[in-house]
Parts: C-alpha cells; sequence; structure tokens
C-alpha cells in the first residue's frame, strides 16, 4: 500500500487533498473504485470525472476539476506521463529463483554474470555470453556466440539464433524469432538456390520487440536494431535492415531487405517497406501504407503508393465524388445524345 502523497513526491506533482489516504491500485476513470488513483490525459474525459469512485485522480495542470466529488487530486504537466511512473509503482516483481535450473540445459564454455535467472528447459548455446540480472524464461533457445546485455528479459519460447548480439534491458516476448535466415535466392535456371545467409542481428539497448515478431539475420554483415526502437508484435524485419534510435514499428509491419529507417520514424500497423529504400529520420507512416521509394525526413505520409499525407487526403475526397460525378456525365451524355438524334430528325 502507497500513500497520495508518496505518489504525488513520485511523480513530482503538486497534491490538493489528503495525502494520508492509502491508494491500492490504478484504474481507467470508468472502472476505477474505492481504493484506486486514475487519471485524465485527454479532455474528452472530463465529463465522467462526476461519475468516477476513484479516491485520486491525477490532472494537468490546465484542467479544472469542479465536478469532482473528492478533492484528492495530483497536478501535473503531463498526465500520460505520470501514469507511466504511478503504473510502475504498482508492478509486483516476479519471485524468480536465481540462477540455473537443474531441467536447463547450458553448453560449455558459457559465460553467465550475477543474478541471472535460467528457467526449466531453457537451451544455452556454446560460448555464449549472459551479463547480469538476465532473464530466460522457460522454453527459450539462446544459440551459440550469443550476447545477451545485463537487465534483459526474455520471454518463454523466444529462439536467438547463432551470433546475435543483444544489448542492456531489452525486452523479447514470446514467440520472437532472432537472426533467423533471410529470405534469400538466386534462380539457376531449374531451381530457387539459396544465398547462404552469413550474418547476425544487432539489438541495441532499451529495445522492446513484441510477441511472433521475427528479426532475420544480415546475409553479410548486421541486421541491426538501435537504441529504445519499440517493435509492436507480429512484425518482420527482413535482412540487413537498420532502424534508427527510437522508432517505433507497429503490428503487421513489413520491412523488406537492406531497408533504411531513420530515427524517431513512426510506422502504423501494416505498413509495407520496399527493399533498399531509404526512410528519413521523423518520418511518420498512417496504417496500410505502402512506402515504394525513398522518403525526405520529416515527412508525413499515407496510401498505396505512399504520397504526402495532403495529397493523399485530397485524393480520397475525389474519391467521395466520383459517384456523383459519374451520373452528372451520364445525364450529360444522355442529353447529348437526345440533341444529336432531334438533329438527325
Amino acid at each position: 500500500m502507497i500513500t497520495l502523497k508518496e505518489i504525488a513526491e513520485a511523480i513530482n506533482g503538486r497534491l490538493l487533498g489528503d495525502g494520508a489516504i492509502p491508494i491500492s491500485g490504478i484504474s481507467s476513470i470508468k472502472e476505477a473504485k474505492k481504493g484506486d488513483i486514475t487519471f485524465i490525459a485527454d479532455p474528452a474525459y472530463k465529463k465522467y470525472l462526476g461519475e468516477s469512485r476513484a479516491s485520486a485522480i491525477i490532472l494537468g495542470d490546465d484542467l479544472e476539476a469542479d465536478d469532482l466529488k473528492e478533492e484528492n487530486i495530483i497536478y501535473v504537466k503531463n498526465p500520460a506521463q505520470a501514469y507511466v511512473g504511478v503504473a510502475q509503482l504498482f508492478i509486483k516483481p516476479r519471485d524468480m529463483l536465481k540462477g540455473i535450473h537443474p531441467a536447463a540445459v547450458v553448453s560449455e564454455g558459457v559465460h553467465i554474470g550475477d543474478g541471472v535467472v535460467v528457467s526449466p528447459y531453457v537451451f544455452v548455446g556454446k560460448g555464449t555470453v549472459i551479463e547480469g540480472n538476465v532473464i530466460l524464461y522457460p522454453f527459450a533457445y539462446i544459440g551459440e556466440n550469443v550476447q545477451i546485455g545485463e537487465d534483459t528479459t526474455i520471454y518463454p519460447h523466444v529462439t536467438v539464433c547463432d551470433g546475435a548480439i543483444i544489448g542492456k534491458r531489452v525486452t523479447i516476448h514470446g514467440g520472437a524469432v532472432i537472426g533467423s535466415d533471410g529470405f534469400g535466392y538466386i534462380w539457376d535456371g531449374k531451381s530457387h538456390m539459396k544465398i547462404p545467409q552469413l550474418g547476425i542481428v544487432e539489438i541495441g539497448d532499451d529495445v522492446e520487440i513484441g510477441a511472433n515478431t521475427t528479426i532475420d539475420r544480415a546475409s553479410l554483415g548486421r541486421t541491426v536494431i538501435r537504441r529504445g526502437v519499440k517493435i509492436d508484435n507480429l512484425v518482420q524485419i527482413a535482412h540487413n535492415v537498420s532502424i534508427g534510435e527510437n522508432s517505433i514499428i507497429v503490428s503487421q509491419v513489413g520491412i523488406a531487405g537492406s531497408a533504411v529507417i531513420g530515427r524517431n520514424v513512426v510506422l502504423a500497423g501494416q505498413v509495407g517497406v520496399k527493399d533498399h529504400t531509404t526512410i528519413g529520420d521523423n518520418v511518420k507512416a498512417g496504417g496500410g501504407t505502402g512506402i515504394t521509394k525513398n522518403v525526405p525526413e520529416n515527412s508525413l505520409i499515407m496510401g498505396y503508393p505512399h504520397l504526402p499525407h495532403r495529397e493523399w487526403a485530397k485524393l480520397q475526397s475525389y474519391l467521395k465524388r466520383l459517384p456523383k460525378l459519374f451520373e452528372k456525365i451520364r445525364k450529360i451524355e444522355r442529353k447529348l445524345g437526345l440533341e444529336v438524334e432531334n438533329g438527325r430528325n
């Protein structure tokens, strides 16, 4: 249990009300009950203030709370960011045994740092280095000569193939495959001849990789996911791709081989990126965008093939008006047809 005052101090908020009240959890404004703290990040939710049963609420400095029944409020500059800080206070650490479980298989020449958890049915290949406080959940497969940085968490059924380099504080969710062969073949006149995939995958610090995402090893060299990148579930990243720092890759994105993604890029759901394409820093691509050529930095794009967002939006407005336009054309054609016929008479 934590008091409201302690929460306010943790998020550098301005407290109004009883700082001694105990807070047992955090919840959305609609579902909050007594003992919970809630928050409003969007002014549109202010209408629910009078209905909320929460014991306390986090509000932005620019919001008034006249409709709130209780006067237990923490004012902050950024309520959404404050929510993250409060939620972290209520995360319960997992009670896991340290060390190597007898049912795990750890090969010769593996270095394991202090505080590492190697759960039952984990396999670790030869020459791998696992730094301090790494957690390997059951059924994780770690290949040979892999490097895993400290405080990294690898969830069940993750596969990390030979030679991969994983940074510090990385999170890899269940079913992800890191370092599988890239999709490369040459037609020899009779069949598809596989191109050997000899490179590796390198993942920077503070990266998060979603469930069932696949990141292919490079044909030669490295497939690189740089510091702070966040990748959703069900993403495919092909061989020799490079993704810049702090980019966001949303579910069902597919990035073809040797594409270069800049820093702070956002690729929304189901974006497709053509091979050998370069996307500049700070680009944002809307859902379903098909990126077929290089994109300048700071662009906002949409559609297939991709267009500047304003141009795409204008085309959408034209498309909506097409039925009426066709009807007008038909009327004109019918009228012209009658005039021709009358002229012959």
